[in-house]
């Protein structure tokens, strides 16, 4: 009996652990899927904790502007149209809870920052680790006293430590501010924070409204927990199979690495 594997219209990647590989490049295998998939006329979105500025420089070989792409920046609380150059969705994060924040970090060595669209701002000094995820995202830190008064519209706080300290902390931060925020670790030492309803499954959904593709007709691949909503969500949830321990309980199936063209694999399969 044949097999009919059924074909989807948009594809919802994650770029660290999916979309590149750990030399932090996108493999040429994977740019050859992707473009080739847009000139079949499906749609690809970058979906990211980064915001669009940190993105956009790491997916420029993909052609999204060409094509008609889109980045889902700060887990989902901002879509950015990469043709048209226009934001089409944002939900920034309510200003009340940046001093409730500060409280609980309060006598820890925890680095409580934002990212905006060209840099990241911090209200504490710097440690070790805020500085390893400056230089992942390629952009630069600056230590404001005054953060808390800033007027400046944030999307998201990132709380950045050592994971001892950060595990330590956690369970209070998460039942204190849940479920007026959503909390959650990317990573054993980075913890962030949104507005409530901000993930990627929401953004999925949101994506969904302005490209009219339903989710059941879109893939979203990723590896680590940030990544769980979007998986659930989707038509075809994929976990790579070197996501984080836990991850890929809520995916439809596991491919290969990051290292390996995952990404390829999969539009090879279910949307080529």
């Amino acid at each position: 009996m044949m097999v009919i594997i059924m074909k989807y219209d948009l594809i919802a990647l994650d770029m660290d652990g999916t979309l590149l590989n750990d030399d932090k490049v996108i493999p040429k295998e994977n740019v050859d899927a992707i473009i080739e998939m847009q000139e079949q006329g499906k749609t690809v979105a970058i979906c990211t904790g980064r915001p669009a500025s940190g993105a956009l420089p790491f997916v420029k070989d993909l052609h999204l502007e060409k094509y008609g792409g889109y980045v889902l920046s700060y887990n989902g609380g901002r879509i950015y149209d990469v043709k048209n150059d226009k934001v089409l969705y944002n939900k920034a994060f309510p200003k009340e809870y940046v001093q409730k924040v500060f409280d609980l970090v309060k006598g820890t060595t925890i680095t409580v920052s934002s990212p905006l669209d060209h840099k990241i701002i911090a209200g504490h000094a710097l440690n070790d680790w805020s500085r390893t995820e400056a230089n992942v995202v390629h952009l630069p830190f600056e230590y404001h006293e005054d953060f808390l008064t800033l007027d400046t519209e944030m999307n998201k706080l990132l709380l950045v430590d050592d994971p001892k300290v950060i595990g330590a902390n956690y369970d209070n931060i998460h039942d204190t501010l849940e479920p007026k925020l959503h909390v959650f670790l990317s990573e054993p030492f980075f913890l962030e924070i949104t507005p409530q309803n901000v993930n990627k499954g929401e953004g999925l959904h949101n994506l969904a409204k302005i490209t009219g593709v339903p989710v059941e007709k879109m893939i979203a691949m990723g590896d680590s927990f940030n990544d769980i909503e979007m998986l659930k969500e989707a038509g075809l949830g994929v976990a790579m199979k070197n996501s984080k321990e836990g991850v890929s309980d809520y995916a439809n199936l596991v491919t290969v690495s990051n290292n390996d063209c995952g990404v390829a694999k999969i539009i090879k399969e279910y949307i080529l």
